[in-house]
């Protein structure tokens, strides 16, 4: 998860280890301490124009060009394919390249019915499958057609030719992925209700912000992203959050004034209210396996940018990143010495997943969570 726009992080625990004391805008947090690890003063490479890159950090943001394949991506390869939708790329508005694969964006769904429907909306799969057909007929007849023209290309044009087989191969695992899932019993679901959360003791502006529509927005993203994992729609999600709500990009330009810095800090305690309730979801959800669903789903929840009075609205130096579930010894506070990037962290994430990997993107070192 990407919170759009930053953080304030004036506003980190300044304590570390297993007794860290934290803070105001963690305290939405408080009960699941010990489901979590709070990672914070961890560098980026965005800057105001790209705080949606957040998980596909290969070099200055200000040449995408580089960028090869998004952490999600990388997870999706190793995970993805037993599942329907190998990669549930969630965005609510303002982005442009949040998931990566192959240096090129995924286009995301950022419609609540759409993403509905994608989930969980009736087919009739007698057409689908038919329809499956077709494209199977179309897959081998484009597999057949590049074959025959391997041996008549350049060398430059072989290596064109082995992307596309590549790109064959991955529609092909698509076409796998549809026609296991039309031999499965369809799951009734109903949409969710927009979420009511407990506004006892809070501020007018946090109360505005509980019933504001692109809030909610993302409250109803985590409902249904919390079902697909239940019901083994998907295993990997990446959702990027709106930016500018009830003029949170103004209020980050204010937060050298105490309104400004007030109002950051009820932003960030209002997501952390929606990132509880999707934590705690998880691990109220008892799996087959044994455990609980947050047992075994790593969450990464970051922010693009750090809004702070010493480098102001889009800064670069003190990102956080929440590492959650996933079987690891959580909470504490792991404070980072201000050059490492959140590939490390990143990094570990995915050898906790069990890819063989000893490097992601710009990563110096696998980050010890």
């Amino acid at each position: 998860m990407n919170i759009g726009n930053g953080m304030c992080s004036d506003n980190f625990p300044t304590s570390t280890g297993k007794d860290y004391q934290s803070s105001s805008t963690f305290k939405p947090l408080e009960n699941l301490k010990n489901d979590f690890t709070l990672c914070t003063n961890l560098r980026n490479y965005g800057s105001h124009e790209s705080t949606m890159y957040a998980f596909a950090e290969y070099a200055d943001h200000a040449n995408p060009q580089l960028i090869k394949d998004s952490v999600d991506e990388v997870a999706a390869a190793h995970i993805g394919n037993d599942t329907r939708i190998r990669n549930l790329v969630l965005e609510q508005k303002n982005s442009y390249g949040i998931s990566w694969k192959g240096g090129l964006p995924v286009s995301p769904i950022s419609d609540e019915q759409i993403l509905f429907q994608t989930i969980f909306g009736k087919v009739d799969k007698t057409k689908r499958a038919e329809l499956l057909e077709r494209k199977k007929s179309m897959l081998d007849a484009s597999r057949d057609e590049a074959k025959s023209m391997m041996n008549k290309v350049s060398q430059e044009d072989r290596a064109k030719l082995d992307e596309y087989f590549s790109s064959l191969r991955e529609s092909e695992k698509s076409i796998q992925r549809s026609e296991r899932w039309l031999n499965q019993k369809h799951v009734d679901v109903p949409y969710p209700e927009n979420v009511k959360f407990n506004t006892d003791d809070l501020s007018e502006y946090s109360k505005k912000i509980l019933v504001c529509p692109h809030f909610n927005k993302r409250s109803a993203y985590l409902d249904l992203l919390f079902l697909a994992y239940k019901y083994d729609v998907t295993r990997v999600a990446n959702v990027y959050a709106e930016w500018n709500w009830l003029g949170h990009h103004t209020d980050s330009h204010r937060i050298v004034f105490e309104d400004g810095l007030l109002k950051n800090i009820e932003a960030d305690q209002a997501y952390m209210m929606q990132t509880a309730r999707f934590l705690e979801k998880l691990k109220s959800t008892k799996t087959k396996a044994g455990g609980t669903l947050l047992d075994q789903t790593v969450c990464l929840i970051t922010s693009s940018l750090s809004i702070s009075k010493e480098e102001g609205p889009h800064g670069s130096k003190n990102n956080p990143v929440i590492v959650a579930g996933g079987g690891f010894e959580h909470g504490k506070h792991i404070k980072f010495n201000g050059s490492d990037n959140r590939n490390n962290v990143y990094l570990a994430a995915l050898q906790h997943l069990g890819l063989e990997i000893e490097r992601f993107a710009t990563s110096s070192e696998c980050a010890k969570i």
